[in-house]
């Protein structure tokens, strides 16, 4: 087999899919996947004997690939560029797929992000809100919701609180970035589309917990993905906790805690779950109070420390996807 047959086979290029067919398979309009291949040139579909449009499995791959970019807030050019340079370093997905199931393409780094990043640091530090928010909006606009997130918004906190630390910034300088970070993420949770997955997610701060950042990026990033996430804010009392668990019956319930003492409250959760009717939700537990501790073995939790929120989110579906899977078993 020559050079050029095996890439091919490699590539699943054998042409059977119809225009149709396709569009119904990736959930894309025709007149879509039409106007990307003028614009684009993506996909490749080769004509059949009567002159139409048949598609191959490696076509479907990459067509699945670019969607799942947009829903993830990446608009299609980015996107484009963005197979283009994989494609260029030899990591095609529609070749060779990333062994994680249920996770997103890897976030990059690249000079504009760092770019975006710095000047974003800078309008906040000047108090410039009208400023800081159309670098948002480059970047929204180049790069996917993850990316936003992960490379640029939560690095330039991370500088503001070390910087606030060393002395090196006032306290309002502090209080501006994150009231204007909140802002934007409390904005983006109300513009997302109505759910597509079955399953929901209840999150929230532990009893005490005033910090919020951290657990509405992750509840953006699933609502974006298609999940019911219904946000109970901060500093959550668990009082009559299970009437709430008992009414919207979600399947995982989430909580954040920065300060131990806050995450200690969370050792009620067995009592509580114990009155909760039917299947018992997942419980999963994160922020920087369980770094390196545990609540009581009593309290059967998962922990996910540690990791960016875009792997954090990669394994709370998995979590319930994964259950799910159990279910039809």
């Amino acid at each position: 087999m020559n050079n050029e047959n095996h890439h091919a086979h490699n590539r699943n290029d054998l042409p059977v899919y119809n225009i149709k067919a396709i569009s119904q398979l990736v959930g894309l309009l025709p007149v879509t996947i039409r106007a990307w291949e003028r614009r684009y040139g993506l996909p490749t579909p080769r004509r059949g004997q009567q002159g139409y449009r048949l598609y191959s499995e490696y076509d479907l791959k990459t067509l699945r690939w670019l969607k799942a970019q947009i829903d993830a807030g990446m608009n299609i050019s980015r996107a484009v560029e963005y197979l283009n340079e994989l494609r260029k370093n030899g990591q095609d997905p529609a070749i060779s797929p990333s062994p994680a199931t249920f996770s997103i393409p890897s976030l990059i780094t690249t000079p504009e992000v760092s770019n975006l990043r710095l000047e974003f640091l800078d309008k906040l530090l000047a108090f410039n809100e009208l400023q800081a928010t159309e670098v948002l909006r480059r970047a929204f606009s180049l790069y996917s919701v993850d990316q936003v997130l992960t490379e640029i918004i939560t690095p330039v906190l991370v500088e503001i609180g070390e910087r606030w630390h060393r002395g090196e910034l006032s306290i309002p300088v502090e209080h501006f970035a994150t009231q204007f970070v909140m802002q934007h993420l409390m904005s983006m949770m109300t513009v997302t589309s109505q759910p597509t997955r079955p399953k929901k997610i209840f999150a929230a701060c532990a009893p005490g917990e005033m910090h919020q950042i951290g657990i509405l990026m992750l509840v953006v990033m699933l609502r974006w993905r298609g999940w019911e996430v219904i946000y109970f804010g901060a500093d959550l009392k668990l009082d009559r906790l299970e009437e709430t668990l008992n009414s919207i019956q979600p399947e995982l319930i989430m909580f954040t805690a920065n300060n131990l003492q806050n995450a200690l409250h969370l050792t009620e959760l067995p009592s509580i779950l114990h009155k909760v009717k039917g299947k018992k939700p997942l419980v999963v537990l994160g922020g920087q109070a369980f770094q390196s501790n545990r609540l009581p073995e009593n309290v059967a939790a998962i922990y996910l420390t540690g990791m960016r929120p875009s792997e954090i989110v990669s394994r709370i579906e998995a979590l319930l996807l994964s259950d799910e899977k159990i279910e039809k078993s």
